[in-house]
């Protein structure tokens, strides 16, 4: 399968738009390596929950992480219901979110199961591989 111009241009968009200073992309014969200059890499802060000690003590917590790059969506549609809200109970392989990537729309499945007690990133934002998305407290 060969890789279209089109296809080409939003990987180069996506790249541009990431914190990425490095990506390689093979696919059959065609390898594509990108690099950005370390003093030009644009670093976007990830949100982080306040939380006080004790609350850490007695609530462990863990997170959903983002498996690839893109676009970050709470619900299949801007008229949809979110796929979690806060409180929400989620149980391993239920979808948390969607994720853009290449103009194709990826389920994000919970590996995880736990309370929803905070979503780190706002709706329609850049994610990074491996970016944490959703805090989940104990089951109760």
């Amino acid at each position: 399968m060969v890789m279209e111009t089109k296809q080409i241009k939003e990987i180069l968009e996506i790249f541009e738009a990431s914190g990425l200073s490095h990506m390689e992309i093979e696919e059959g014969s065609l390898k594509i390596k990108m690099e950005k200059p370390v003093g030009e890499i644009v670093v976007q802060p990830t949100p982080r929950p306040v939380v006080q000690e004790e609350e850490i003590k007695e609530e462990p917590m863990t997170t959903i992480d983002s498996p690839l790059v893109g676009t970050f969506y709470r619900a299949k549609s801007p008229q949809a219901k979110p796929y979690v809200e806060l409180g929400d109970h989620v149980q391993i392989n239920d979808v948390i979110c969607m994720v853009e990537a290449m103009k194709t729309m990826n389920e994000i499945h919970s590996d995880k199961e736990g309370i929803v007690t905070q979503i780190l990133v706002e709706d329609g934002a850049m994610v990074e591989y491996g970016q944490p998305l959703i805090v989940l407290g104990e089951k109760q």
